[in-house]
């Protein structure tokens, strides 16, 4: 290792204190290989390492209240997670949503992965026994360094749409993983909002794992925020599946946000869509890595990425790199990125209709970002992110 990976692993070794044989087998792994360095090529772009090794505070913790006016209005359920601890006593469930406490389990296997299964309190498990309105999940994270661990069934021929959102505190660290485990014919859409304040640090996981017949869908809207990583797989492990993905990243000030995507097509006949969009501007950064493999017995597979990005300052920077991975001959697939700023003609052309330069800009940036919050089907979340577009631009 590295000497500053040494620092932060010993420093986080000095607050370990496992609850099960599973965490102690995870923070074993986690030592093996350890966090990404400035070789890892997954974090190229993104030091998160040495960020953190250089601004965590593993003692830093303060008073944080939820006021509940933030809540959505729309009916369903609301859960209130404080530091990864499931809050019954704040939370409204609906009948037919099934929330549980355990202890935690095995999940996916990265370096962040491992250090959420190594340091989370407690594992939060959300099933439904009947379709039911959406779930609504609200992250209070107040402590310096939050391990929030949620995992969610989707059982056979049942359909979920589920809202999470975050309030991190100044100053922290919040490591999140969610997985959905997903059954024949289920249904699932994920959507979250990242408004995070400028001196906080995020790195979430996101994991589905997909059967037969199964549609699993994510909507990520990024706004702000010192450093976001978002990993996000999705495992086509059935005939038939469908895997979407839709992001938004609309940055200035200095925040860096990184999307990094994997899309697994294990089996046969099944399809995904990814759809990213940035609109960066002043000093912002952006990193987009988006990965399709196709495995051998993957035929009839069809698989789409797309990743469209606009610079709105000479110091905003985006980097991109779609991936293709294909083994198998009888498929469709394709990918591709583009990088650019707005289209003086276009401007000219709305200025020469009576629009003033700065909502001429509004306006096409508004048309573009459009695309990305199409597929959100709680409304009250649609409103939510295209007033924030709107603050942005306007």
């Amino acid at each position: 290792m590295i000497k500053e990976e040494s620092i932060l692993l010993d420093k986080l070794k000095g607050t370990f204190k496992s609850q099960s044989g599973v965490q102690q087998e995870a923070w074993k792994m986690l030592e093996d290989i350890g966090l990404p360095t400035k070789k890892s090529e997954a974090y190229k772009f993104t030091q998160i390492t040495s960020v953190l090794e250089k601004k965590l505070n593993l003692d830093f913790e303060r008073e944080s209240e939820f006021d509940k006016a933030n809540q959505y209005k729309t009916e369903g359920s609301h859960l209130v997670i404080r530091n990864g601890v499931f809050s019954n006593a704040e939370s409204t469930i609906e009948e037919g949503v099934i929330v549980e406490s355990r202890d935690v389990t095995e999940g996916k296997h990265d370096p962040f992965s491992l250090l959420n299964t190594a340091f989370s309190s407690e594992e939060i498990s959300i099933g439904v026994e009947k379709i039911t309105a959406p779930i609504f999940i609200y992250h209070i994270n107040s402590s310096g360094f939050t391990n929030p661990r949620v995992k969610v069934s989707a059982d056979k021929n049942q359909e979920i749409d589920l809202v999470e959102k975050s309030y991190n505190s100044e100053g922290t660290f919040t490591n999140a993983y969610i997985s959905f485990d997903m059954g024949a014919n289920a249904k699932v859409t994920y959507s979250k909002i990242q408004a995070y304040n400028e001196s906080s640090f995020a790195h979430e996981t996101i994991f589905a794992q997909q059967k037969r017949d199964s549609r699993f869908s994510t909507n990520i809207f990024t706004f702000s925020g010192a450093l976001v990583r978002n990993n996000i797989t999705i495992n086509l492990d059935d005939e038939n599946c469908e895997g979407y993905m839709n992001g938004l990243y609309l940055l200035d000030g200095n925040s860096h946000v990184d999307n990094n995507t994997s899309v697994d097509h294990i089996k046969p006949n099944s399809y995904s869509n990814e759809l990213y969009k940035g609109i960066l501007d002043e000093k912002s950064t952006g990193v987009f890595n988006g990965k399709i493999y196709v495995r051998p017995v993957a035929q009839k597979t069809n698989a789409f990425q797309s990743n469209n990005n606009i610079l709105l300052s000479d110091n905003a920077t985006i980097h991109t790199k779609p991936q293709l991975e294909i083994w198998a001959d009888d498929v469709k697939c394709s990918h591709g990125c583009t990088s650019g700023q707005l289209d003086e003609d276009a401007i000219f052309y709305l200025r020469s209709r009576g629009i003033s330069e700065k909502n001429a800009k509004a306006m096409i940036l508004t048309a573009f970002a459009s695309e990305a919050i199409a597929h959100v089907p709680v409304q009250e979340l649609k409103d939510e992110v295209s007033s924030l577009i709107e603050q942005k631009l306007l």
